[in-house]
């Protein structure tokens, strides 16, 4: 399980920090503080959602099916609905800042689902199928 949280928060972290490093090159050092955000707003529920999975499938032969739909409303919840609040907050007067802004939070989203995806769905690809005789 440690392995999964690492992978689920170091991964898109990673990827993170990389194209933050090359958006603040071409449009300007404040994508560092939306790449943040972003990054920020979604990677906790994912740990959060990794947990989740862990416990239920552990407790109910319907874990993973309720994992994917609790995940999902965690997920949008946090993410977007934080970045909404964020949004706000920041009151961003140029149009371009907004754009970037939304575009970082969609991006870390998007990053962040398919790491998660890769490390939950990891277990059941290791599995053997199972066959009838």
């Amino acid at each position: 399980m440690t392995r999964q949280l690492l992978l689920v928060a170091g991964v898109p972290l990673a990827v993170g920090a990389a194209a933050a490093g090359v958006a603040s090159v071409i449009r300007g050092p404040e994508q560092w503080g939306f790449a943040g955000i972003g990054f920020g707003l979604c990677v906790p529920p994912a740990l959060a959602v990794v947990l989740l999975n862990n416990y239920l499938i552990r407790t109910s032969p319907f874990g993973r099916v309720t994992t994917l739909f609790a995940g999902t409303f965690v997920r949008l919840a946090i993410g977007f609905g934080g970045g909404v609040v964020v949004f706000l907050l920041l009151a961003l007067e140029e149009r371009s800042d907004k754009i970037a802004y939304w575009a970082w939070l969609l991006f870390a989203y998007l990053t962040v689902l398919v790491v998660e995806t890769a490390v939950l769905a990891r277990p059941l690809a290791a599995s053997p199928l199972q066959t009838r005789p």
